[in-house]
């Protein structure tokens, strides 16, 4: 669907929305299911290779991570850029997916925050180490060089080998291993562009010297 025809459907049924040509964005009263609402605007340059940028304008979340809002630029903060573009490609496929999947519920979350002082559900840590842990959850392993191992393979390998041992280390092959579900895993990964997997590890460089520097003390 084109942008236009997303757009449009964003309008027609979040009513309290408008689009702003000149900032490219759509700007106005989101409203939840349950009648709260956010004063919001959503700039759509990044989209859809990205998640759009949020902001929430109307001074309701402080402008702090442990709020899920970046500092230096007042963004909601989602998830990584990873995940996002894995969603894009599977299950958030139009803007209207987007606003009602990521966004609503990113606003519900701190709707709950603000009467529990807590979120539900699991978070990433922030920073580096939450791009790590994005990166396990898309993998479902624990071990951070095996994590970056995965990563350098989808970076060097788009194509995807079913016989291949699997990245976990089982020794296993990658179609077998854990029933199939990590050959689906590794599919998601090679979702994600290079050049975002690139970047993405350079996080790994201080986990994986500080592992090795541990690893180095045990042995003496």
């Amino acid at each position: 669907m084109e942008i236009n025809d997303q757009v449009k459907e964003v309008l027609k049924k979040h009513t309290g929305l408008v689009f702003d040509f000149e900032k490219y964005s759509l700007i106005g009263e989101l409203f939840l299911p349950d009648g709260d609402s956010y004063e919001i605007q959503i700039v759509l340059y990044t989209y859809p290779r990205l998640f759009p940028t949020v902001y929430e304008t109307g001074g309701r979340i402080p402008p702090k991570m442990d709020r899920h809002i970046y500092p230096d630029s007042g963004s909601c903060c989602f998830t990584t850029r990873a995940k996002s573009q894995i969603l894009l490609k599977t299950k958030v496929t139009s803007l209207l997916k987007f606003i009602d999947e990521v966004v609503i519920k990113y606003f519900e979350n701190n709707s709950f925050y603000e009467l529990n002082k807590h979120y539900y559900g699991d978070e990433y840590s922030h920073g580096k180490m939450g791009i790590i842990e994005g990166y396990k959850d898309i993998l479902k392993i624990d071990d951070t060089i095996t994590t970056a191992k995965a990563i350098i393979q989808a970076t060097t390998n788009k194509s995807l080998k079913k016989h291949q041992n699997c990245y976990c280390g089982s020794g296993r092959r990658l179609r077998k291993c854990t029933n199939g579900k990590h050959i689906n895993n590794f599919r998601k990964l090679l979702l994600v562009e290079k050049e975002v997997l690139e970047s993405d590890l350079r996080n790994f460089k201080e986990a994986i010297e500080m592992y090795l520097e541990r690893n180095d003390k045990e042995i003496k």
